[in-house]
């Protein structure tokens, strides 16, 4: 035995008003309920059909929308008890709610890390730089110079500046000219190993400007020197 509740009594219980169609195996009804939402209900036909049917018919009605039953009436079997084989549903068709995805935070962009200061001012200073009398670089004095020449490597120099100084030993022309050939060689070395600027300025100073006292040995080796000074960006 099978309960079910008439078109009749769906559209008196749910609705303000009711429309029907039918096929060969189910009953369609278009039904607004009382608060005013559109309805349908699917009632199968037959001893043959399931409620396989009527889900089917429901997933014709809704499309691609989503089916939300409201109610349903149960096939019973002997003694009234429910078969868990509705039918007769009663559903709605509602679009799908989309989840929007959660945007993310951009991550924060990673400042490169800072490029070491270039090194601005060298001086090769003391004997062990050049030998006595000569203006041949040494190769403690090479090192230093291939130390400034890295550190200043991709940087534009604007103006590079070589001087040279001896002690107050010596003639003031021997001075001049063993200063100013130090320097020189400076110059041809830094040239020669990619140290490259848009100005040069290479003097010799002979023995003017003593950063110590000529009257001692340690002075006098302080004094003895050549000063490079690189100005760019």
């Amino acid at each position: 035995m099978t309960l079910r509740l008439s078109v009749a009594a769906a559209c008196i219980a749910f609705a303000a008003g009711c429309t029907t169609s039918s096929g060969l195996t189910y009953n369609n009804d278009v039904i607004t309920l009382a608060n005013g939402t559109q309805a349908h209900r699917v009632q199968c036909q037959g001893l043959a059909e399931s409620t396989e049917s009527c889900m089917d018919q429901v997933k014709k009605v809704c499309g691609d929308k989503q089916a939300l039953r409201v109610s349903a009436v149960d096939r019973a079997a002997s003694g009234f008890k429910p078969d868990n084989d509705p039918r007769e549903i009663l559903f709605t068709c509602a679009t799908p709610v989309v989840q929007q995805p959660v945007p993310q935070a951009a991550p924060r962009p990673v400042a490169p890390p800072a490029a070491p200061a270039p090194v601005r001012k060298v001086t090769l200073q003391g004997d062990a730089n050049f030998d006595l009398n000569s203006a041949s670089l040494t190769p403690a004095a090479k090192a230093n110079l291939d130390d400034l020449i890295a550190a200043n490597r991709g940087v534009d120099i604007q103006q590079l500046t070589i001087a040279g100084y001896t002690d107050s030993t010596g003639s003031a022309a021997l001075n001049d000219r063993l200063s100013a050939a130090r320097a020189r060689a400076v110059q041809a070395y830094l040239g020669s190993h990619g140290l490259r600027a848009a100005k040069h300025s290479v003097n010799g100073y002979g023995s003017a400007s003593p950063v110590a006292s000529n009257a001692t040995a340690a002075g006098r080796a302080k004094n003895r020197r050549v000063e490079i000074q690189v100005d760019g960006q």
